[in-house]
């Protein structure tokens, strides 16, 4: 007789949401990096990671039935904002490692901040499930 852990739509739910606010508050602390000190990844890295993005979005909007000025243009768009998310993302971690997570704000605000993110992240993770 053995523990049994299975995984319901409450946990995965709550799960993906608790991400997306993890992603959501690095993203903003790497915005808050990239005006104080600058990019957090070199230039020719930023530009290599757009171009892997763009070839993988490009193809993915062409399998899905995009035209042919359409799938390039998706690609293009949909390869910034992942490229901007990332590299957002890997500037909050890094302010987070130089300045610890309270170096600007205070608990009250970061614990705003979280419940916020995790309420836009739930709307967003039920439009995603009903719309795709």
């Amino acid at each position: 007789m053995g523990i049994k852990i299975e995984s319901n739509d409450f946990t995965r739910a709550l799960g993906v949401v608790v991400a997306m606010a993890l992603v959501m508050i690095s993203v903003a602390y790497g915005i808050t990096y990239m005006f104080d000190v600058g990019n957090p990844l070199p230039i020719y890295i930023i530009l290599f990671v757009f171009a892997v993005l763009f070839v993988v979005a490009s193809v993915f909007f062409e399998k899905r039935g995009a035209e042919y000025p359409w799938f390039l243009i998706g690609g293009g768009i949909a390869s910034a904002c992942l490229v901007f998310i990332i590299t957002a993302s890997i500037g909050g971690i890094r302010y987070v490692l130089e300045k610890g997570i309270y170096g600007a704000l205070s608990v009250e605000t970061v614990l705003y901040s979280l419940s916020i993110c995790m309420i836009l992240s739930m709307i967003l993770l039920s439009l995603l499930r009903h719309k795709l």
